[in-house]
């Protein structure tokens, strides 16, 4: 497939949820359906991925490489984009591989991605110069796209998100928040209040991750923007039976599938935050954004 007519701007539709909550509360919730955006490369990794993979063909790359955990969602969505657009891929995966692989890296093998286990300590220097020289002595010449696509293509992708809906119509824009990445890029471009929801544990370390991108990548916020840190259940990836029922109550009751990583706990921060009557305003009208992500929630069952 080619690149360009694979990247185009996709058609993600916009879906109102109707709750008598939101009612009693004066409050508007619909939902940025980008989990829809493709069946594999879903959500926010479509547009993360966009301009890397440009990038690597402009400049001549036939490899990618990147890095990530055994369910990574990014990994995943990289497999099937090398497949799709003819790139050899390689995943190293934070720790031992086992013998049998779980359901997500085996798709990443069949898509053809080839997998290299690292321990622990050697992952924490993944950003290193000299463990990269090691890497590319190992697999030859490639174009290294950091875990969860971290990097300013990542953000110019994601800077395109607001082009998917009409701003005048919400005055609130809400997402899951782990690297920071889709957030740099949405308030470089978005002109209403953008609130991120941290899914990791750790006090400002967001906050500082988006303003050191801004810095970094010499980006300015376009909008006021903030970080909501009370819902992140402990851990990245922890979870608990509430939010499970929360989830399940959420799909059965809307049709929206959510996973309990990313887009369950920003949703129910929302719901929580709908329930304090002086939180939002009457009248806010708010638009989530739905990063995909879907296929981990098989690492739940």
């Amino acid at each position: 497939m080619d690149l360009t007519s694979g990247f185009e701007l996709p058609d993600i539709p916009v879906q109102q949820i109707k709750d008598p909550l939101l009612e009693e509360r004066g409050v508007s919730l619909s939902v940025l359906r980008a989990d829809l955006v493709h069946p594999i490369i879903s959500g926010n990794k479509w547009f993360k991925l966009k301009h890397n993979l440009i990038q690597a063909r402009e400049q001549g790359y036939s490899t990618l490489l990147s890095f990530g955990g055994a369910w990574s969602n990014h990994l995943h969505a990289l497999a099937e984009a090398g497949r799709l657009f003819d790139f050899h891929t390689i995943g190293l995966i934070r720790g031992e591989l086992h013998s049998e692989l779980n359901a997500c890296l085996t798709d990443a093998v069949n898509a053809g991605m080839q997998l290299e286990g690292i321990s622990r300590t050697l992952y924490k220097q993944k950003q290193s110069a000299n463990f990269l020289l090691d890497l590319k002595q190992r697999f030859g010449e490639f174009y290294l796209i950091p875990e969860g696509g971290a990097n300013l293509e990542g953000v110019r992708g994601c800077a395109e998100i607001v082009r998917c809906y009409k701003e005048q119509d919400y005055n609130l824009l809400c997402m899951a928040c782990g690297t920071g990445t889709m957030l740099t890029g949405v308030v470089t471009s978005s002109s209403i209040r953008v609130l991120g929801f941290q899914v990791l544990k750790g006090k400002n370390y967001l906050e500082k991750q988006v303003k050191d991108n801004l810095y970094q990548y010499d980006l300015s916020a376009q909008c006021d923007w903030s970080i909501n840190e009370a819902f992140h259940f402990g851990a990245y990836a922890k979870v608990t039976d509430e939010l499970l029922n929360f989830i399940a109550r959420f799909e059965e009751q809307h049709n929206i599938p959510l996973e309990p990583v990313y887009s369950g706990k920003m949703l129910y921060g929302i719901y929580q935050l709908i329930k304090k009557r002086d939180f939002f305003p009457q009248n806010r009208s708010i638009l989530v954004i739905h990063g995909g992500g879907l296929q981990g929630c098989r690492g739940y069952i």
